[in-house]
Order: structure tokens, then sequence, then C-alpha cells
């Protein structure tokens, strides 16, 4: 499905071992520590997201984009990523280019957007999520908007994203470093 032959998988800065099952955190270069809620958080997101990715067919790759409210069943779900949007907002909206260094870190990229700073991660290989964050100003505050390709539902259902989401959001904050945050998921 995408991951290269060996035994690490890697996902967003994680390392998992797959002889092993420990996971290693590139960005702290220690492993992660599951005594504590966050550590065991990001373990058991990685396996719930791995065991459904690994049970997907491939599919056609696409370039239309979607949002959350856009997925079969995330009227369902009440997963529509408003708090990992704030997030990226308070986190990236006074400085949209720290994205860009955040992403680089999870092997993300800039790309070109009509509107706002822009990266595009792969969180899991065949799997692109596009992050953009515009700057307030006095009239408006910063807002950040997530896309999926349209060709998500192939691989993962709504609530499946959402923790994707969540981790990828997650991961993007703690790669930017220990400054100051603001937003939800601070």
């Amino acid at each position: 499905m995408g991951f290269s032959d060996g035994s690490v998988i890697e996902l967003l800065g994680l390392e998992l071992d797959t002889d092993s099952g420990a996971i290693t955190d590139k960005l702290t270069g220690g492993l992660v520590d599951i005594a504590q809620p966050q550590g065991r958080f990001t373990v058991n997101t990685v396996f719930f997201l791995l065991s459904s990715y690994s049970k997907a067919q491939s599919a056609t790759p696409v370039s239309g984009l979607i949002t959350s409210r856009q997925l079969k069943g995330a009227r369902f779900t009440l997963r529509e990523n408003v708090r990992e949007r704030a997030a990226m907002a308070g986190r990236f909206g006074e400085t949209p280019t720290l994205l860009v260094e955040a992403a680089k870190l999870l092997s993300g990229s800039r790309i070109e957007f009509p509107y706002g700073v822009a990266v595009r991660l792969h969180p899991l290989p065949l799997i692109p999520l596009t992050i953009v964050v515009s700057a307030g100003d006095e009239e408006f505050p910063s807002e950040a908007s997530i896309f999926y390709s349209e060709n998500i539902e192939s691989y993962l259902d709504s609530e499946q994203a959402y923790f994707l989401t969540y981790l990828t959001v997650e991961r993007l904050i703690r790669a930017a470093g220990r400054g100051p945050r603001r937003g939800p998921l601070s």
C-alpha cells in the first residue's frame, strides 16, 4: 500500500518497527512513551489507522479535493475537524510560513494554492492531506482549512479520516516546536 520494503513503517515523523512494535518519534529521537496518555493515544491511533489502511484496495489517484463535511457518514459521526482547524489557525495563523517548516519535518512540502500558505503531507502513502492557513488581520481572524483527496474513502471511512487528521495536526503542532500555542490541541 505504498510503504517501502523493510521492517520500518514511517508516518508523520513516527517510525514503527514492525518486528518489535515499538514506535520511535523522529522529532524527539526517543520511543513514544505509552505510559503517558498522549503516547498511548498516538500508538493506538497509529495501529488503528494502519489496520484500516492495510485492508483497503488501492484506488486510482485523483486530483480533486474535498472537506470533512463531504465524507460519507460525516454527519453521523460529528467529526468535522473544527477543533483541528482552530488549532492550526491558532498555532500557525500569525506566522503561516512556520507551517511549511513543520510540514518539512514530517516529509511534507509547500504547494501552490489559490489562497493562504498551503502544504501537502502524505500521512499514509496513498492518502494526501492538504492544509491551508490564512493569516488574520485587524478585520478577520486567521483560519485554516483541511482538504482530502476525493478518493480518501477508498482507504478510510469518515471516523478513520478524523483520527488521521487529528494525528496529522497534532504532529504538525509538535513539529513547530514548543513555542506559544493557541487553540484546542495546545
